[in-house]
């Protein structure tokens, strides 16, 4: 069953970055502050509620420093504990501002890790997610910091034109995307903060790097890209997902910056039909209209699979396979948005 134990603000849509790979919507929207701290009281006081965490991502979650400290504070207040936020970590404009707003969400109360997204979908400099992961460690600890790096599995390489914050000035630069990059990267990152290296993969690319000395580790964790139902590389597999009731995504109640809120935190939640409330419901409500919601009901009981016989029967299943249980949620969403 769907059981939350976790809260998720995506605090905005924001960003300093331009990834090809992301499906957050770009359209601009930031939550009120005021709204979250009220859905966070009411989490609080219910009798209903097994929420336990509290996370943060966007957008770029630190282009909202007051609202990050605003919710934090009141989270320290409520005994919830922190999960992650989740961040470019290319962002700041100098090494001042970069660690006064770490300071800042230290000094909030927050106690929870930062995720770095670096790859080469993101294109930061090595310098800079350098520079933000020392400062991270200097203020938070030396197991403070975390990677998540998505690997391409595209055989060919892009010119893709990012646009890049750098200092007070947007600079645009092509960056070429290369098959499977994340070991270059992080083998290189590595060696710049003198650390060493080692990584486990299973034969799909997946896995985890630990990159350590001494006190200090920092392990990355190396997804696969994931495409959306409607891309052309979506349904290339050769075998189907393996049905998890969406235990992988999580017990998650995900905030969206447009207020929208949707059970999990894979990318198929920007689809209306995993909307379970806004934010400025009760929590009891958004509950219940989880209760309500066949998506909901398909992913956390009956199982994802169980639409592969149906709609392969009703003709409506495409052709080829998908390992990615997102990319078929995502699917089987524009289907009841369709009707």
């Amino acid at each position: 069953m769907f059981c939350p134990t976790e809260i998720i603000f995506a605090a905005t849509t924001a960003c300093n970055l331009h990834c090809p790979h992301c499906f957050v919507n770009r359209e601009p929207h930031q939550l009120k502050t005021e709204d979250a701290l009220a859905f966070l009281k009411s989490a609080h006081e219910s009798e209903s509620s097994q929420i336990e965490k509290i996370g943060f991502s966007g957008g770029e979650p630190f282009l909202c420093v007051d609202f990050l400290c605003a919710v934090i504070k009141a989270s320290v207040d409520y005994d919830f504990m922190f999960d992650r936020i989740m961040t470019n970590g290319d962002w700041w404009k100098s090494e001042q501002d970069l660690h006064a707003t770490l300071q800042k969400i230290y000094d909030a109360g927050y106690d929870g890790k930062i995720g770095v997204s670096y790859d080469t979908f993101h294109a930061q400099s090595e310098e800079r997610i350098a520079t933000f992961i020392q400062t991270a460690w200097e203020i938070f600890g030396k197991q403070s910091v975390e990677i998540q790096s998505v690997k391409s599995l595209d055989c060919h390489t892009d010119s893709i034109l990012l646009t890049q914050n750098q200092g007070n000035s947007k600079q645009k630069r092509n960056c070429v995307a290369i098959p499977n990059p994340c070991d270059t990267l992080l083998k290189s990152l590595a060696k710049k903060l003198n650390l060493a290296y080692e990584e486990n993969l299973s034969k799909s690319g997946r896995g985890i790097a630990t990159l350590t000395r001494d006190e200090i580790f920092l392990p990355a964790y190396i997804q696969t890209e994931s495409y959306q139902a409607n891309d052309s590389r979506a349904f290339k597999d050769k075998a189907w997902f393996k049905d998890d009731f969406c235990e992988s995504m999580g017990q998650i109640l995900f905030v969206h910056a447009t207020g929208d809120i949707a059970p999990c935190c894979g990318f198929a939640n920007e689809n209306k039909a995993l909307f379970i409330g806004k934010i400025t419901d009760t929590f009891d409500t958004v509950l219940q209209k989880s209760r309500e919601n066949n998506m909901v009901s398909l992913c956390f009981e009956r199982g994802l699979s169980s639409e592969i016989k149906r709609l392969q029967k009703e003709g409506k299943l495409p052709a080829g396979k998908t390992s990615d249980i997102c990319t078929f949620c995502d699917f089987v969403c524009s289907l009841k948005t369709e009707r």
